[in-house]
């Protein structure tokens, strides 16, 4: 029974994160800071209680899988296209100027220290820095409702291509690998394998994962899902480990792929539990792994708010040149200060290629953990530093240049651009098709979620903006634009659906004005509870045109006729019950 000690070790760590985050979350700190904590506290560094470094990385190593799966999942080509300045553009001088500017700073200090390290080491540390953290930035944005707004469009689109530009930066590693000779020629097998990879992942994941997941998918048993899911994700990076390249990568890869399916909610839906499971193991892991003295850590928190400080301001900076304002600039910036967990995966792949020693990737994880703690709070007073600092920096050049633009237009603004998301229609029947049209008529843009599969292709033939999914899943609804989404029209008649649905709604966009459709009066106090605006009953709205148009035939006056409307729809529960009427 020896070879299951291990199961021991999961259990103490279980027991201690539910404590830890029960804790924690009285003090109002985010969980993943507790599971962090949890690992740093029965690791080395703490009490000692988990010592199986082979378990320790084999679960850190699969927790990144399936954390790279989920973030893939998250976003598509499409969602790319819409961010395609940012990612392009600031994405790339992120990168690039955050990763020189860290890498002369610490070649600089380690001179400075006596301790000083080769080039491609202080390039390796400056481009590993360089990339935020993917997981706790947008939970932490999503969670306040900021994702959307102006500096949280700027967070998701320099992080979705940092997630890209981990490739090349994994990639790189390997040339800065001290054995290693840079021929021309290792160059060019080097590109060649990529331009290999590349093809091989475009054609096989981008061809044939699709009609894999459709398969799955059509089978209709969740045990198949779940399977099917899990053997997707880790034969992807199984595959990508057999070219040489991380399992990240392929995880990662695989996910953005089938992001771009009409399966990919499900697929999501089904990843869930293994996602926060695997999740929650990698971020304890990430405590697990630090083995760092009490008499190092001022120096390593001193040198992790330098980084915090640089990083947030070259962001701030990139943001400027993009040309956002200051406000916005100093959020984006305080939200991608710190340092992500990728920079895990390649501070162990320099520790692997000789790039750097044990002490300084020791040290790298304590940086890297002090960072994130902080995250959570930085982001927190974010809005309010911003009020007061950014007025403060108008004698800069870059500053004031766009101290002038026009402000961005409010989110609750009733002005409706092209292209815009106005409407949202759940349920494309006859009901949700007239809406459409009606909307189409009048210029207002609108889109579409249906669970029909075939009613989907059929529409999108049509040209129709139309989106497969369920109207009960966050995921699904997210993904029909309902998050923005002035209005929202509940065209279906499954009632229970409908009250789930509105819930979810309320939850990703309060604002949005929410019309329902119930079959019998039964069904109109629940769900106008559940928090919709309107309730539309079908037999009961028949009565109401025959009273209207009888009250319009004897010139009664069109405000009271329509004020007579809204009382009975309001009311209509009520006044049949008081006047024993049976509800249809």
């Amino acid at each position: 029974m020896h070879e299951f000690d291990f199961l021991g070790e999961l259990v103490l760590i279980g027991a201690f994160a539910v404590a830890i985050i029960l804790i924690f979350q009285r003090l109002k700190i985010p969980p993943v800071i507790g599971l962090i904590f949890t690992g740093i506290l029965l690791g080395p560094s703490g009490i000692g209680a988990v010592y199986d470094q082979k378990m320790i990385s084999t679960l850190a190593e699969l927790g990144v899988v399936l954390l790279l799966f989920t973030i893939g999942l998250e976003f598509s080509l499409d969602d790319l296209k819409k961010l395609k300045t940012i990612v392009l553009v600031g994405g790339v001088v992120q990168i690039l100027v955050t990763g020189l500017a860290i890498s002369f700073l610490a070649y600089w200090f380690m001179l400075f220290i006596g301790r000083g390290i080769s080039l491609s080491a202080a390039l390796f540390l400056g481009f590993t820095f360089s990339v935020s953290s993917t997981a706790i930035c947008l939970k932490i944005l999503t969670d306040r409702d900021e994702l959307t707004l102006p500096h949280g469009r700027i967070a998701l689109g320099i992080l979705i291509f940092q997630d890209i530009a981990i490739v090349p930066l994994m990639i790189g590693i390997n040339f800065l690998n001290p054995d290693a000779s840079p021929s021309f020629a290792i160059v060019a097998n080097k590109i060649g394998v990529i331009v290999l990879f590349a093809s091989g992942i475009f054609i096989g994941f981008r061809l044939l994962m699709p009609k894999m997941v459709h398969l799955i998918a059509s089978l209709h048993a969740r045990e198949v899902l779940v399977i099917g899911a899990l053997v997707i994700c880790f034969g992807a990076a199984y595959l990508t480990s057999l070219a040489g390249l991380s399992l990240a990568l392929g995880s990662f890869v695989a996910g953005m792929v089938i992001a771009s399916t009409d399966e990919s909610h499900q697929i999501s839906v089904t990843i869930d539990p293994f996602r926060e499971a695997f999740s929650s193991i990698f971020f304890i892991s990430v405590g697990l792994l630090l083995d760092v003295k009490m008499i190092n850590l001022p120096l390593f928190v001193a040198i992790a708010l330098v980084v915090l400080l640089v990083k947030g301001l070259l962001v701030a900076g990139v943001s400027l040149f993009l040309g956002n304002s200051p406000r916005v600039s100093m959020m984006a910036g305080m939200a991608l200060a710190q340092i992500g967990e990728f920079s895990f995966v390649l501070a162990e792949s320099g520790l692997k290629n000789s790039v750097i020693n044990h002490e300084v990737f020791q040290a790298m994880l304590a940086i890297i953990v002090v960072t994130m703690i902080v995250t959570p709070a930085m982001i927190a007073i974010a809005p309010k530093f911003a009020d007061q600092m950014a007025p403060a920096l108008g004698f800069i050049p870059l500053v004031s240049r766009y101290s002038s633009a026009p402000s961005v237009r409010p989110p609750d603004s009733t002005i409706i651009c092209a292209g815009e998301i106005h409407a949202a229609i759940v349920g494309f029947g006859i009901n949700g098709q007239n809406v459409a049209a009606v909307l189409h008529a009048t210029n207002i843009s609108y889109s579409v979620l249906e669970i029909d599969r075939e009613m989907v292709k059929v529409m999108r033939r049509k040209g129709e903006p139309i989106y497969y999914g369920d109207c009960t899943e966050k995921k699904a609804l997210i993904r029909a634009g309902i998050d923005h989404a002035r209005a929202v029209v509940l065209g279906i008649s499954d009632t229970t659906a409908v009250r789930n649905s509105i819930a979810m709604i309320r939850d990703i966009n309060n604002k949005a004005f929410i019309i329902v459709r119930a079959r019998t009066l039964d069904d109109v106090a629940a769900l106008y509870k559940a928090g919709a605006d309107v309730v539309v009953t079908e037999k009961f709205e028949t009565s109401i045109q025959i009273f209207s148009q009888l009250l319009n035939h004897f010139t009664v006056d069109p405000e009271l006729i329509l004020e007579q409307q809204e009382i009975i729809r309001r009311e209509c529960e009520k006044i049949f019950l008081r006047g024993n009427i049976p509800l249809v």
